[in-house]
Protein backbone atom coordinates (compact mmCIF):
# COMPACT_ATOMS: atom_id res chain seq x y z
CA UNK A 1 0.00 0.00 0.00
CA UNK A 2 0.88 3.51 -1.30
CA UNK A 3 0.99 5.93 2.31
CA UNK A 4 1.02 9.24 1.17
CA UNK A 5 4.04 11.07 2.92
CA UNK A 6 2.71 13.30 6.18
CA UNK A 7 2.34 16.96 6.04
CA UNK A 8 4.58 18.52 7.06
CA UNK A 9 4.10 19.99 11.29
CA UNK A 10 1.95 16.39 11.54
CA UNK A 11 4.79 15.32 14.06
CA UNK A 12 4.21 18.36 16.24
CA UNK A 13 7.01 18.39 18.75
CA UNK A 14 7.07 15.35 20.08
CA UNK A 15 6.05 13.14 17.45
CA UNK A 16 2.73 11.75 18.99
CA UNK A 17 0.06 14.77 17.81
CA UNK A 18 -1.23 16.48 14.80
CA UNK A 19 -0.84 20.15 15.43
CA UNK A 20 -3.68 21.98 14.29
CA UNK A 21 -3.60 26.05 14.41
CA UNK A 22 -6.73 27.96 15.51
CA UNK A 23 -6.74 31.76 14.72
CA UNK A 24 -9.55 33.44 16.21
CA UNK A 25 -10.36 36.60 18.02
CA UNK A 26 -10.44 36.01 21.45
CA UNK A 27 -10.42 40.16 22.36
CA UNK A 28 -11.56 42.99 21.82
CA UNK A 29 -12.04 45.13 18.93
CA UNK A 30 -12.85 41.50 17.52
CA UNK A 31 -16.07 40.13 18.13
CA UNK A 32 -15.44 38.23 21.33
CA UNK A 33 -18.66 36.28 21.37
CA UNK A 34 -17.94 35.40 17.69
CA UNK A 35 -14.19 34.04 18.40
CA UNK A 36 -15.46 32.10 21.50
CA UNK A 37 -18.27 30.18 19.29
CA UNK A 38 -15.69 29.75 16.29
CA UNK A 39 -13.21 28.12 18.96
CA UNK A 40 -15.60 25.86 20.78
CA UNK A 41 -16.66 24.54 17.45
CA UNK A 42 -12.73 23.85 16.66
CA UNK A 43 -12.33 22.02 19.50
CA UNK A 44 -15.21 20.01 19.15
CA UNK A 45 -14.27 19.11 15.29
CA UNK A 46 -11.06 18.15 17.54
CA UNK A 47 -12.79 16.08 20.54
CA UNK A 48 -14.80 14.11 17.50
CA UNK A 49 -11.70 13.84 15.42
CA UNK A 50 -9.68 12.09 18.75
CA UNK A 51 -12.59 10.36 19.74
CA UNK A 52 -12.79 8.79 16.37
CA UNK A 53 -9.15 7.84 16.58
CA UNK A 54 -7.45 10.83 15.68
CA UNK A 55 -5.49 11.09 12.16
CA UNK A 56 -3.30 7.87 11.26
CA UNK A 57 -3.64 7.31 15.16
CA UNK A 58 -2.78 10.43 16.63
CA UNK A 59 -4.27 12.78 18.36
CA UNK A 60 -5.26 16.55 17.22
CA UNK A 61 -4.15 18.98 19.15
CA UNK A 62 -5.62 22.71 18.98
CA UNK A 63 -2.64 25.54 19.38
CA UNK A 64 -4.74 28.81 19.51
CA UNK A 65 -4.16 32.31 19.04
CA UNK A 66 -6.25 35.07 19.61
CA UNK A 67 -6.02 37.78 16.50
CA UNK A 68 -7.73 40.16 18.64
CA UNK A 69 -9.76 41.30 14.43
CA UNK A 70 -6.07 42.41 14.04
CA UNK A 71 -4.45 41.72 10.52
CA UNK A 72 -0.82 42.25 11.85
CA UNK A 73 -1.36 39.95 14.98
CA UNK A 74 -2.93 37.46 12.98
CA UNK A 75 0.20 37.42 10.06
CA UNK A 76 2.53 36.89 13.34
CA UNK A 77 0.54 34.54 14.74
CA UNK A 78 0.65 32.54 11.18
CA UNK A 79 4.42 32.81 11.60
CA UNK A 80 4.31 31.96 15.29
CA UNK A 81 2.72 29.08 14.72
CA UNK A 82 3.90 28.01 11.34
CA UNK A 83 7.27 28.32 13.23
CA UNK A 84 5.77 25.79 15.80
CA UNK A 85 5.54 23.18 13.00
CA UNK A 86 1.71 23.01 12.73
CA UNK A 87 0.13 20.86 10.11
CA UNK A 88 -2.65 23.45 9.02
CA UNK A 89 -4.68 26.72 10.19
CA UNK A 90 -8.35 27.19 10.75
CA UNK A 91 -10.56 29.32 11.74
CA UNK A 92 -10.46 33.30 11.73
CA UNK A 93 -14.52 35.34 11.94
CA UNK A 94 -13.65 38.63 10.21
CA UNK A 95 -12.38 38.62 6.74
CA UNK A 96 -10.20 40.78 6.80
CA UNK A 97 -8.01 39.46 8.75
CA UNK A 98 -8.82 36.08 7.55
CA UNK A 99 -7.61 37.81 4.34
CA UNK A 100 -4.19 38.91 5.85
CA UNK A 101 -3.71 35.18 7.36
CA UNK A 102 -4.69 33.83 3.86
CA UNK A 103 -1.56 35.76 2.08
CA UNK A 104 0.90 34.86 4.49
CA UNK A 105 -0.51 31.14 4.94
CA UNK A 106 -0.40 30.83 1.15
CA UNK A 107 3.18 32.57 1.08
CA UNK A 108 4.35 30.11 3.80
CA UNK A 109 2.44 27.08 1.82
CA UNK A 110 0.77 26.33 4.91
CA UNK A 111 -3.20 25.05 4.66
CA UNK A 112 -5.36 27.38 5.45
CA UNK A 113 -9.55 26.28 6.12
CA UNK A 114 -10.68 30.12 6.45
CA UNK A 115 -14.12 28.86 9.12
CA UNK A 116 -16.10 32.28 9.22
CA UNK A 117 -14.69 35.04 7.05
CA UNK A 118 -17.31 35.56 3.78
CA UNK A 119 -14.75 38.03 1.69
CA UNK A 120 -15.07 36.69 -1.49
CA UNK A 121 -11.92 37.92 -1.97
CA UNK A 122 -10.25 35.05 0.01
CA UNK A 123 -11.08 32.65 -2.91
CA UNK A 124 -11.50 34.85 -5.91
CA UNK A 125 -8.08 33.44 -7.19
CA UNK A 126 -7.76 30.20 -6.07
CA UNK A 127 -4.89 29.01 -4.34
CA UNK A 128 -3.17 25.77 -3.53
CA UNK A 129 -3.39 26.12 0.18
CA UNK A 130 -6.40 28.73 1.21
CA UNK A 131 -9.82 27.33 1.15
CA UNK A 132 -13.01 28.98 3.42
CA UNK A 133 -15.64 26.91 4.48
CA UNK A 134 -18.94 26.56 2.29
CA UNK A 135 -21.62 29.39 3.14
CA UNK A 136 -24.84 28.80 3.08
CA UNK A 137 -27.45 31.08 2.37
CA UNK A 138 -31.21 30.46 2.62
CA UNK A 139 -33.15 30.24 -0.64
CA UNK A 140 -36.89 29.72 -1.46
CA UNK A 141 -38.65 26.80 -0.39
CA UNK A 142 -36.38 26.35 2.62
CA UNK A 143 -33.17 24.59 0.97
CA UNK A 144 -29.81 26.12 1.18
CA UNK A 145 -27.80 27.02 -1.66
CA UNK A 146 -23.91 26.98 -1.38
CA UNK A 147 -21.76 30.21 -2.53
CA UNK A 148 -19.62 30.10 -5.34
CA UNK A 149 -16.41 31.40 -3.03
CA UNK A 150 -15.90 27.83 -1.65
CA UNK A 151 -14.30 26.32 -4.07
CA UNK A 152 -11.95 23.24 -3.78
CA UNK A 153 -10.17 21.59 -0.40
CA UNK A 154 -7.16 22.80 0.89
CA UNK A 155 -4.13 21.21 -0.50
CA UNK A 156 -5.76 20.91 -3.96
CA UNK A 157 -5.68 23.00 -7.12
Amino acid sequence: MNTPPSPPGAEGTDGSSVRIGALVPLTRPGWVEAGRHLLAGLELAVRDVNDAGGIVGRPLELVVRDTAADPQKATAAVDELARLGVAALAGEYHSVVARAAAARADALGLPFLCSSAVLDALTEQPTQWVRASPRRSPTAGGSTQTSSSARGTVGSP
